[in-house]
């Protein structure tokens, strides 16, 4: 090591202040729910060659796409020739972005007069174009998702602000230009923070330790995840998960993953998966390769490990082009947290019995997006709204699944019912409640998901969403119990009741209500076993009846 150890780790805590910085101003600055009050976005600042360096703990989806949407990076531009003017775009799928409504912003940081780094940040933007407002459920190709940007560079000076050609470019394709041009703003305030805070480090620690500090701090998490790998036993383990492929002509789509330990160093491959999908169910690589680096460090024993690019040297992941885990372009990928998020259970089932301490059954572990949205015709505006609802986590041999969460690769948050009605005036929430007995029996219940019931207040709101497991709950484990399912469903003025496909697209009239509905974790040990003093608190606290 270049460093004294005791440098190294006052720079580590430079960096993570950093980083952390960046995810706070970026949540106060931003104008839409989906970032301000979900909180679905990510920071990090990366090396000069684009690899990350720290990483705010924000959405697990994204630990290593930020790495992803830079590899492109010598290929759109020459870095030699970057600015400190310069930014540069980026939210195209099958170069290394999530889905299209991912938005990377990267801005050069600049230290003695050369690039040190890059500040990353990445935010769900509420709208993007496309089909539908804010969702395009039944969309069958990505052109029908909305603006796709290739990593591009461009001129702040220039180009940004209004009369600028990105800006206006973004703000004449979406149709809550106030929101996405607001929520980008907040991005660019999060990287400026980076920069600032990078140049007083440097003026302290000095260029030159700051730069070499990067180098060791990769591989310095290289070491530690190569240790706590070297105590996982060899061997070659696998698993098959479902998800529901009812909407786009199939029953199931299944995820095959095969899992190969050999010392200090982990491949995992899901060859054997099922092709992509005519629908928007489709993961690009680079949220595959975020799923499951995300499993591995959960099971590992050494939760401390700070994430950077070193964590990812001993991991490697396979998924054959073509399938729904890699799939060719043109797919649609909107919903590619559904088979991410069967990726996460996959290796969490197939690794889970080597390291049991660190292993829990399965939860709900979809992602519920919703949108409801509305055009006042009279003046051609938009109001649109993004929901993300959790569900029930998977419980565990020491304690209950925890209730109403996120699933464990996205992590957003459930936006207050006050922070939604205070801005928007085309529905309103009429419930928001625990998914009564839909945690999974077991010596450990699984956790509860969520009921949030809607009104339109309007005629002519739009909704559309999507979801998994409305047909079968998330499965226990060591005897425990399956977990609740989900469900869509609309409760229309008249009185009459419709029950919504697991990915549907509706419209609304004035006092119509749908209610959408989480499903829990599965449990964990024989229900039998349950005492009688948590069965008691679960119904006098309403999870159970």
């Amino acid at each position: 090591m270049a460093l004294d150890p005791s440098r190294l780790g006052l720079i580590q805590a430079a960096y993570s202040s950093l980083t952390r910085e960046m995810a706070t101003d970026l949540r106060r600055a931003a104008f839409s729910s989906i970032v301000r009050e979900a909180r679905d976005y990510s920071v990090a600042l990366t090396d000069a060659r684009g690899e990350v360096i720290d990483q705010a703990e924000c959405i697990p989806i994204m630990t290593a796409g930020i790495s992803f949407a830079l590899r492109g990076l010598t290929e759109a531009v020459d870095p030699a020739t970057l600015t400190e003017d310069d930014a540069l775009l980026m939210n195209d799928p099958f170069s290394g972005g999530q889905h299209l409504q991912d938005i990377y912003l990267f801005t050069p940081v600049f230290l003695d007069g050369r690039l040190a780094a890059f500040a990353a940040s990445v935010a769900h933007h509420v709208d993007i174009g496309g089909g539908s407002p804010g969702l395009n459920a039944t969309a069958t190709e990505i052109y029908q998702e909305g603006l796709r940007l290739p990593l591009s560079r461009f001129s702040v000076s220039r180009d940004w602000g209004r009369g600028g050609f990105a800006e206006e470019m973004v703000r004449a394709n979406v149709r809550v230009p106030e929101l996405v041009i607001g929520d980008l703003n907040a991005q660019f305030a999060a990287n400026r923070t980076a920069a600032t805070r990078l140049a007083e480090a440097a003026e302290r620690f000095t260029t030159a330790d700051c730069l070499a500090a990067m180098e060791e701090l990769k591989d310095y998490a290289e070491r530690r995840t190569r240790s706590a790998l070297g105590r996982v036993p060899d061997g070659v383990y696998e698993s098959v998960q479902s998800l529901d492929a009812a909407p786009w002509g199939g029953t199931t789509a299944e995820v095959r993953a095969r899992i190969t330990v050999s010392g200090d160093e982990l491949h995992i491959d899901f060859t054997g998966t099922d092709g992509q999908i005519e629908g928007n169910v489709n993961c690009p690589f680079a949220s595959t390769v975020s799923s499951a680096i995300s499993a591995v460090r959960c099971l590992l024993d050494e939760p401390d490990i700070p994430f950077n690019e070193g964590c990812n040297r001993p991991i490697t992941v396979h998924a054959p082009l073509g399938s729904i885990l890699n799939p060719r372009p043109p797919a649609a990928v909107r919903s590619r947290l559904t088979p991410a998020s069967r990726v996460f259970n996959a290796v969490i089932e197939a690794l889970g019995p080597q390291v049991p301490e660190r292993a829990a059954a399965t939860g709900f572990d979809t992602t519920t997006a919703f949108t409801v949205s509305h055009l006042e015709r009279a003046t051609g505006t938009y109001q649109v709204v993004l929901e993300i609802l959790g569900g029930g986590w998977g419980a565990c041999a020491a304690h209950d699944g925890a209730d109403a969460l996120d699933n464990p690769v996205s992590n957003c948050a459930n936006s207050p019912v006050e922070a939604l009605e205070s801005e928007y005036s085309h529905f309103r929430v009429v419930e928001y409640a625990l998914h009564e007995d839909s945690g999974g029996a077991g010596r450990h219940r699984g956790g509860t998901g969520i009921r949030r019931t809607y009104e339109a207040v309007a005629d002519g709101v739009d909704i559309a969403g999507y979801a998994d497991r409305h047909r079968s709950g998330a499965p226990g484990a060591d005897g425990g119990e399956a977990g609740g399912t989900g469900a869509f469903t609309v409760t229309r003025a008249d009185g009459g009741v419709e029950q919504l496909p697991v990915v549907f697209h509706e419209k609304l009239r004035a006092g119509d209500r749908i209610s959408v509905v989480t499903g829990g974790g599965g449990g964990h040990g024989s229900p039998a076993e349950r005492g009688a003093r948590s069965a008691e608190r679960d119904r006098h606290d309403g999870i159970a009846t």
